[in-house]
């Protein structure tokens, strides 16, 4: 398992050093790989690990292409490369919210009781409610 993530890491620090894309693409599946491969020897129910793990290869997929691309990049405008570098943690954020929301409604999902009940009841007046707006604009519209 550490000689698979090692090997992750040397293929992504080499396919950077080189500045080629193509073995990016394969330490980025190592790494994929080696926490598959912890995920199948624990075996745990729900890992909570894994929005962070994702999000956390989510950044450095992007950070690796974006470094790859300013080398070849044409005169960019003052600012350019960190605004992409602010755009990638907002995307890293992003995905580490969503994917601790589907989390938390898988674990709600598997755990059911008074909490699940809540949550349908809650999703069902939600959806009434957008088709009652939805009903009003068209009803509006028409007139």
């Amino acid at each position: 398992m550490a000689g698979l993530g090692t090997t992750a890491v040397v293929v992504l620090v080499v396919a950077l050093a080189v500045g080629r894309s193509e073995p990016t693409i394969g330490g980025l599946a190592l790494l994929g790989a080696t926490y598959a491969v912890i995920l199948v020897i624990d075996d745990p129910p729900l890992d909570g690990r894994s929005t962070v793990v994702g999000a956390a290869m989510l950044a450095v997929g992007e950070l690796a292409y974006l470094s790859l691309e300013a080398r070849t990049a044409v005169t960019e405008e003052a600012g350019a490369l960190a605004h992409r570098v602010a755009s990638v943690a907002v995307l890293v954020l992003l995905a580490l919210g969503v994917g601790a929301t589907v989390l938390t409604v898988v674990d709600l999902l598997r755990t059911g009781g008074l909490a699940i009940e809540v949550v349908g009841v809650a999703a069902a007046a939600g959806a009434m409610g957008l088709l009652v707006l939805a009903a009003r604009e068209a009803r509006g519209a028409s007139e």
